[in-house]
């Protein structure tokens, strides 16, 4: 499903394969973002994409209104706070108790892929997230669905990109808006009422690959526009094991039908 040829993951002892990394953490460091066009192969995409429309009849459609941090919003605070500013979210997902026996968990759980994710993070060890829900989820995001303005509470998402919308579904990103111990709310606040000129647009192509720091960079989709729904998934790792929501958590974000454990 790789295209090995341009990214080997099975070769790391390569030249090929340490320039990769390389440019890969460069640009990571540089931009808190990194995007790999052409990751996928044709068949792959195409395969996977195939997976995804046969399952979609046990899609879960959530629409939920948050603020950028995911905090609870209080009516104390001042009205341009961005505690006080809520974005619509509304998508269908499926989380991996749905994605079990497919191409996409084989695809996830390849440790390849991990080491590779590992080594532009620069991360000694990845390990699997252990949650039955959230380690690998699809998004699915069909006219009038869009992701709200947040912040990740992983330190860094991984995301294939499968299948660009008609119209809209455009990634926004401000990297390394907010620091540790710093939620810089006058930075985010700009952004959140369209006052910002830190906002950059990126239009991943079908089969891409993207690794962004997201913990740090305010992010969003805007809203999709047309009969093609936009498509990606998230893979989840973790710098230590063990890692899993809670059950209230797995069930608000996957829908009442995610495991109780």
């Amino acid at each position: 499903m790789i295209n090995l040829e341009r990214y080997p993951l099975d070769c790391p002892d390569t030249d090929r394969y340490r320039q990769v990394v390389a440019g890969s953490s460069r640009e990571m460091a540089r931009c808190g973002l990194v995007n790999l066009e052409g990751f996928l192969s044709s068949e792959g995409t195409t395969r996977l994409i195939g997976e995804i429309d046969g399952l979609m009849p046990n899609a879960y459609f959530s629409r939920k209104h948050e603020n950028a941090y995911g905090a609870p919003v209080s009516d104390d605070l001042p009205d341009d706070h961005p505690y006080r500013i809520v974005g619509k979210t509304e998508r269908h997902g499926l989380a991996y108790h749905q994605l079990r026996d497919t191409a996409l968990e084989d695809l996830y759980r390849w440790p390849p892929l991990r080491r590779f994710v590992a080594d532009v993070t620069g991360h000694g060890t990845l390990y699997l997230h252990e949650d039955p829900s959230n380690a690998l989820v699809v998004q699915i995001y069909k006219a009038g669905g869009g992701l709200a303005w947040h912040f990740d509470r992983a330190l860094f998402s991984t995301i294939l990109n499968l299948q660009k919308s008609d119209g809209g579904g455009v990634f926004e990103c401000v990297p390394g808006l907010r620091k540790p111990g710093d939620p810089c709310f006058d930075d985010v606040r700009d952004v959140l009422l369209d006052e910002s000129d830190r906002v950059e647009q990126h239009h991943p192509e079908a089969g891409s690959f993207s690794i962004m720091l997201g913990r740090y960079a305010l992010h969003r989709v805007t809203t999709v526009e047309g009969v093609t729904p936009r498509m990606s998934v998230i893979l989840s790792y973790e710098d230590r094991p063990g890692v899993r929501l809670d059950v209230a958590t797995r069930k608000n974000f996957f829908g009442p039908t995610a495991p109780d454990d």
